[in-house]
């Protein structure tokens, strides 16, 4: 199938375009829904399927409550990839655990989680359609969604995570050199980490 094609199934899976929603709507640290208000000044535009309700469903289906799943899918503006989105907000474990130690702690636990939330996803879409082979013909790629700056950690090189000293600034490198260890390390599929801000524009060149 192409990407477009299973985003299709998936939608009439989960029923009306109310599933349908921006990561902003999602992510918890900005989400209205979670008696938040957005922290930047425009949402974004780009509809997603809100994958926990798909994978709710799907459970409900097969009394299976064990499983995790990413946060949301779509496919990629080209329609070259089917995209499976993870949003993770370091700006609150910085702001609540602002500690080397607090970061490479929540590191370590994203480390597992991650690949068991896409792993568990695609097992899910191949459930709800009913078809193993559904990604034989069609791109995968992993995004981890993150609201603080990428840019700014990508930038800087540090030979030794270990002597930063402990800033906001430093720990924001370490969150985002963490986050491209954890991506780089799974396999089988594209990964990419993305600022939240930056969203709609990445998606788009894709």
């Amino acid at each position: 199938m192409t990407p477009d094609q299973v985003y299709s199934q998936i939608l009439a899976f989960i029923g009306c375009s109310t599933n349908t929603t921006c990561i902003c709507d999602l992510h918890s640290a900005c989400s209205p829904l979670q008696n938040k208000i957005y922290k930047c000044s425009q949402k974004l535009k780009t509809n997603v399927i809100n994958f926990d309700d798909v994978k709710t469903k799907a459970d409900i289906l097969i009394g299976n409550k064990a499983r995790k799943s990413v946060d949301a899918v779509v496919n990629s503006t080209s329609n070259s990839f089917f995209c499976f989105v993870e949003i993770k907000s370091w700006d609150l474990c910085i702001k609540y655990n602002g500690s080397e130690t607090g970061i490479k702690d929540q590191a370590k636990k994203y480390e597992s989680d991650l690949p068991k939330k896409l792993n568990d996803s695609i097992e899910i879409c191949q459930q709800i359609t009913n078809d193993n082979s559904i990604f034989d013909n069609c791109k995968i790629v992993y995004i981890l969604v993150t609201d603080i700056s990428v840019e700014s950690g990508i930038s800087s090189i540090y030979s030794d995570l270990t002597a930063l000293a402990g800033t906001s600034s430093d720990l924001t490198v370490l969150c985002n050199q963490l986050s491209l260890n954890i991506m780089k390390n799974i396999s089988g599929v594209e990964t990419r980490y993305w600022e939240c801000r930056d969203f709609d524009k990445e998606l788009s060149s894709l």
